[in-house]
């Protein structure tokens, strides 16, 4: 019960994160949720959740998605979502929670090492770039369970404008864990187990996506981001020393 609780008001106050300063919220949702299980089962329960959070937003950015990039992206995603659960369920548990928590350090204080650069001629040879990426994606959505650091600079690189980068961005995010989910399922998990977490988080997204969208501008970015820091390092660190007991 204190399960979920906990995961339906991070749900909430993520979503609303996400929605007000364009932060991580799912990070910190994936990391609150492996505090009660291990990581190779919180990272599809997060999947499912932030499945319903970026299909809502691709449905009412729908106009806005472009088609051909989400097409090409898609390609490779299982294979590399595959490949991504064969490598987090064949090492031992608390090595995934060192590896997620080293990730999400880096994230929250040395977010440029995660930010790869794509060329000024991307647009170009965006078909092979794009499928690289889609397998890339797959890869670490189901290895550390994220990957907008690594890949968004690319998608805005092959967007016209931001509400088309967001747009597409939601619609190959709803591929993208649809892929993880299968294969994690393939692995093993199975949804059935895990219907009422998953449940209170997609309540708790919901909500929180309609309060964020109703208090943009009315809160200090700077703020949010430093808390997003201070909730991030916490979350790592009690990671870590799970692991190391």
């Amino acid at each position: 019960m204190v399960e979920l609780v906990v995961v339906g008001v991070a749900a909430f106050l993520t979503s609303i994160l996400s929605a007000v300063a364009g932060l991580g919220g799912g990070v910190i949702l994936l990391l609150v949720i492996a505090q009660f299980v291990a990581p190779t089962t919180a990272i599809p329960i997060q999947g499912a959740i932030q499945l319903v959070s970026n299909g809502s937003r691709a449905a009412i950015l729908r106009r806005s998605i472009t088609w051909p990039v989400v097409g090409w992206s898609s390609v490779l995603l299982l294979p590399g979502s595959l490949l991504g659960v064969a490598l987090a369920t064949s090492i031992p548990e608390d090595a995934v929670r060192v590896a997620l928590a080293g990730f999400v350090l880096v994230l929250a204080w040395r977010p440029q090492w995660l930010k790869l650069t794509p060329g000024t001629r991307v647009a170009e040879h965006s078909g092979p770039m794009l499928l690289g990426l889609g397998a890339a994606t797959g890869l670490l959505n189901s290895t550390v369970g994220a990957s907008g650091p690594v890949t968004s600079p690319f998608f805005k690189a092959v967007t016209a404008t931001h509400v088309a980068f967001v747009a597409t961005a939601a619609a190959t995010q709803v591929a993208a864990h649809t892929a993880k989910l299968v294969a994690f399922t393939t692995g093993g998990w199975n949804i059935a187990d895990h219907l009422s977490i998953i449940g209170v988080g997609i309540a708790g997204v919901v909500v929180g996506s309609w309060v964020g969208t109703r208090l943009m501008g009315r809160l200090s970015t700077k703020h949010l981001d430093a808390v997003f820091k201070l909730v991030l390092t916490s979350l790592a660190i009690r990671l870590l020393i799970t692991a190391a007991l």
